[in-house]
């Protein structure tokens, strides 16, 4: 499937600024990513999903949406990125994450 975007990258996007077909075509591909065991189709799906959404993500690295269970916030980011706040592990591939700003606005209580 060939993607294209006319997003600038940045280091953050905003779920709820994408399309409605973006973000259909988004969730997809993570829910893909969340669930498959092979290594190699997991970088392709998440490397597609930065690259769609207009994320400038270094080399191997991941993208989440937040989770923060106290604001519907939206944002899209690096999974390295500094001050995330770990609200719930999976049995799969990704942990659910607050970004840094929620973490520091109301922080999530953090799993052990």
């Amino acid at each position: 499937m060939s993607v294209m975007t006319h997003a600038r990258p940045t280091e953050t996007a905003d779920h709820h600024q994408l399309g409605p077909h973006t973000r259909a075509i988004f969730d997809h591909l993570m829910t893909q990513a969340d669930n498959t065991v092979d290594a190699t189709e997991y970088r392709t799906l998440m490397d597609t999903a930065a690259r769609l959404v207009g994320l400038d993500l270094p080399t191997g690295h991941d993208v989440a949406k937040c989770a923060c269970p106290y604001c519907p916030c939206g944002r899209l980011f690096d999974t390295a990125a500094p001050g995330l706040t770990v609200v719930a592990t999976s049995e799969y591939n990704l942990p659910l994450l607050q970004c840094a700003d929620c973490t520091d606005a109301h922080p999530a209580p953090i799993e052990d």
